[in-house]
């Protein structure tokens, strides 16, 4: 873990978390196209586990090409995978020819239920798509903050736009997005800070979006899982960061 990280060693666990979507994101070398039969498969023991019955993950390129001197657009879908939706809204899991995408919708409890019903599913796609290498794994956090208006924002935040005092300190609308080294495990931090339109009187609303990645070539599945939970604390360091103390002692109220 970096040296300056250290000192932060006991997970954060808030009563009231800010996350609107947790998520964590495992990529593999592109599968074959014979997979994805195999992958809606899952649908009965998806059904078992309380999910939902699938829905296509497609994706379109668009392709400018000149027939007879004459341009023109074509439109190219895929069938990357599936998604299942859980009957209670709350969680959400994509297999795909090309990785799994686990998302925990609002209302997070804590790393053990998220982690936990997360390798539950990667185990059933797993089972299908092995035996295959990994490529990348990473764990993402949206949230959703109120900051109030005409207040300092160093006093909520410890990253943010600056804005000279000879310019109108208003913001209209905001998108910050910072990419910084991750020494170890190695990887990257992206951070993004969008400003949102105001949902609560007398508050901005400011998303906070905290992406790990990491490279997975090399690991094996096990030890892939293993690095997960260093990433917990990773993540939670991170955010630790970002906040000011007394602005994340509000999320203890």
């Amino acid at each position: 873990m970096d040296a300056k990280l250290a000192a932060d060693t006991k997970p954060l666990q808030l009563k009231n978390p800010p996350i609107v979507e947790a998520v964590i994101g495992i990529t593999v070398p592109r599968l074959a196209e014979g997979i994805l039969e195999q992958l809606k498969g899952l649908a009965a023991q998806m059904l078992g586990l309380n999910y939902q019955a699938p829905t296509p993950v497609r994706q379109s390129n668009f392709q400018f090409v000149f027939k007879e001197g004459q341009p023109s657009v074509e439109n190219r879908d895929f069938l990357l995978g599936w998604r299942f939706d859980s009957k209670d809204k709350l969680h959400s899991v994509q297999f795909k020819i090309d990785g799994f995408v686990f998302s925990r919708l609002g209302s997070y409890q804590t790393w053990e239920q998220f982690r936990g019903e997360a390798k539950k599913l990667w185990d059933l796609y797993y089972r299908v798509i092995s035996p295959t290498e990994l490529a990348e794994y990473g764990v993402r956090y949206i949230n959703k903050v109120f900051i109030p208006q005409n207040e300092d924002v160093s006093q909520f935040l410890t990253v943010y736009p600056f804005i000279p005092e000879n310019l109108p300190q208003q913001m209209l609308d905001s998108f910050m997005r910072l990419g910084l080294p991750i020494k170890a495990p190695q990887g990257r931090f992206t951070h993004q800070q969008i400003l949102l339109p105001p949902e609560k009187p007398g508050y901005a609303t400011v998303i906070l979006d905290n992406d790990f990645r990491f490279s997975a070539i090399g690991l094996s599945e096990g030890k892939l899982w293993e690095q997960l939970e260093e990433v917990r604390q990773l993540k939670d360091d991170y955010f630790r960061r970002t906040l000011t103390e007394n602005f994340l002692e509000t999320f203890n109220a």
